[in-house]
């Protein structure tokens, strides 16, 4: 496989090429140049994020700044880690910057937390992002990190059925409940992936 004859990736590299030449995996992410292989989402992720899109597209249709909702596009440091590039489950661009990723957080990536804080981490490098949000796939909640001035990052814990997510650097408010409205299902069992 041409992928594997790589030995080490830069993100402009990675983000050029045509994923399909990495192999069958449903979708990959470039760590210190090496490529990651990720396995298909459970439904109820997918339906989170159908949710997700749902709600911003509404809520950015005709926005000032240009600003529109992304599934699954990349976002590569623009300083320190030329050779990692990271593919959020969401974005919101403005300006031909992402400016919030969105990643929707399984229970075995809670499990497996280094990974998620690197991932964290990293997208907090990519010029910007100015809000990180986990959404949790299996209860109604969310953690907000957000770039306030100085550069330092806040942390805000937003969950219940009558919560809201508030996205300040967009101006948006949008409430978990429409977030959530494909992923519950009606017997209250979830996927667990």
């Amino acid at each position: 496989m041409e992928a594997a004859a790589q030995a080490t990736w830069t993100a402009e590299e990675f983000l050029a090429a045509d994923q399909a030449r990495f192999g069958s995996a449903w979708r990959y992410e470039l760590v210190d140049g090496h490529i990651l292989a990720h396995a298909a989402p459970a439904p109820t992720h997918g339906a989170i994020l159908a949710g997700l899109a749902v709600a911003l597209g509404a809520r950015l249709r005709g926005n000032q700044e240009g600003c529109r909702p992304e599934l699954g596009s990349g976002a590569a440091p623009s300083r320190q880690q030329r050779a990692t590039a990271r593919i959020p489950d969401a974005t919101i661009r403005c300006g031909g910057q992402p400016r919030i990723v969105f990643e929707v957080v399984s229970p075995s990536e809670l499990r497996a937390w280094n990974a998620r804080d690197r991932k964290r981490q990293d997208l907090q490098d990519v010029e910007g992002v100015m809000e990180i949000v986990e959404i949790y796939q299996d209860e109604l909640a969310t953690h907000v990190y957000r770039r306030e001035p100085g550069g330092t990052w806040s942390f805000d814990a937003v969950g219940g059925m009558a919560s809201s997510l508030t996205l300040r650097s967009v101006g948006l408010s949008v409430p978990l409940l429409e977030i959530y409205e494909f992923a519950m299902p009606p017997d209250g069992q979830t996927d667990e992936r």
